[in-house]
């Protein structure tokens, strides 16, 4: 015996049971995990979306029309939102547009805004699968 096991005492050594409960609860938050991962990565409705804006075209002091892309699984409907923006980032303009399904992954919109004052930008805010 060490001095210091003379001194203070020793430890108590882990019984089976604590061994083999505590064996049992890792196993157990192990395979939880793994079937969360598998589930949220396996998951049919969660559709791949992407959306870039490419630029905007001013048209007139209460137009810009927003050029941009969308890209998603063939035959599937997207719904937009797209927003005009003034020299201090306000939004002059906002609409919603809905994108019909195309046999093309991707597929590029030109849309106008109507806007309440001069804007010096549009872009895509959103889009969501409908």
């Amino acid at each position: 015996m060490t001095d210091l096991a003379a001194r203070y005492g020793r430890t108590r050594s882990r019984t089976r049971r604590e061994k083999i409960l505590g064996i049992s609860v890792g196993v157990a938050i192990l395979l939880t995990a793994t079937l969360w991962v598998w589930w949220v990565g396996t998951e049919p409705g969660s559709t791949q979306l992407q959306s870039r804006t490419i630029g905007h075209e001013i048209v007139d002091d209460s137009t810009v029309e927003v050029i941009f892309e969308v890209s998603v699984e063939a035959g599937t409907t997207v719904e937009c939102a797209l927003e005009a923006l003034d020299p201090a980032y306000g939004i002059v303009g906002w609409v919603q547009v809905d994108l019909p399904a195309t046999d093309a992954f991707t597929s590029t919109h030109v849309v106008p805004v109507r806007t309440s004052s001069l804007a010096t930008t549009g872009l895509v805010s959103e889009c969501w699968v409908t």
